[in-house]
Parts: structure tokens; sequence; C-alpha cells
């Protein structure tokens, strides 16, 4: 039994440091990045900015992978909607709010707060019924023919 419990501490000690610490500071180059976060998910360069996308559990509920933004090899602003992760810099990001205090501050028509959220109407036609790419070919009459131009000398 001291076995496997040895054994499973090693390899969660070998684990462990490929992840590094969760904490990004301002200033780091993107080799500390990956050492502290591990491998970026996607990464995309921009001009001289680069951005690192990391996943997240809440992605889908919170519209978005964490980012790490560097710019000349350096980080300059980093979001991260994970727990697990902390930027020590000041993030462009705004604060999280509840869904509750989103709601509360959903403008609403007239004098008195409306009770409900007003929700979004769909469109009547989905947007792609009329696809913006022609869907056949066109069709092309015969090509204008010119006479070769002759020289005179």
């Amino acid at each position: 039994m001291r076995l496997l419990l040895t054994l499973s501490f090693i390899t969660w000690a070998s684990v462990l440091p490929a992840q590094g610490t969760g904490t990004i500071s301002p200033g780091m180059s993107r080799a500390k990045v990956v050492a502290a976060l591990g491998a970026p998910t996607t990464e995309r360069t921009v001009g001289e900015f680069r951005y690192l996308f990391y996943s997240n559990a809440c992605g889908k509920r919170c519209g978005m992978n964490d980012l790490v933004v560097l710019k000349d090899d350096g980080v300059v602003d980093a979001i991260f909607r994970s727990s697990t992760r902390r930027y020590t810099g000041t993030s462009s990001s705004p604060a999280p709010i509840s869904a509750k205090e989103a709601a509360d501050r959903a403008p609403s028509s007239g004098a008195a707060k409306a009770s409900t959220t007003t929700r979004m109407k769909p469109p009547a036609e989905a947007n792609d019924a009329r696809p913006s790419i022609p869907v056949e070919r066109p069709t092309l009459g015969p090509a204008p023919t010119t006479q070769p131009a002759t020289r005179t000398p």
C-alpha cells in the first residue's frame, strides 16, 4: 500500500511542474507563460501582438477561452475565467457579474422596471437562406475577338 501511494505521489509530482503555478504577471515572456500554464490550445499572432488561448471549464457559459496577450514577448494583458489561473496585473476585462445583476442592469421600457428579461426576436428567415455566394455557375458569353494589330513600316 505504501509503495502504491509513493508511486502515485511521484506520478502527480512529475505532472504538476508542467502546469506550473497558474499565475501570470506583466512582462513575463512566452516561455515563462508556457511554463506556468502549459502549452496554449491555440496561438495567434497579429502584428506585434501574440495571443495565447487556453481552454477553461466554462467555455460555453463564459463565451470565451482564457487569454494571455503578449507584445514584444512580454505579457501586457490576461483575461482568465478559470478559477485556477490568476493575473497579477490589471486585466482589461471587466469583473464578472451574476445573472441577477445583469438582469437588474438591463434597460427597461417605460418608467417602471420590467419584471422579466426582454429577449431578442429571432429573424423571420434564416440568415443563410439566401447565401451571398452563387450556387449556380454564371453563364458567360463568348470572349470578344480582337484582330492583332498590324504594324506598317
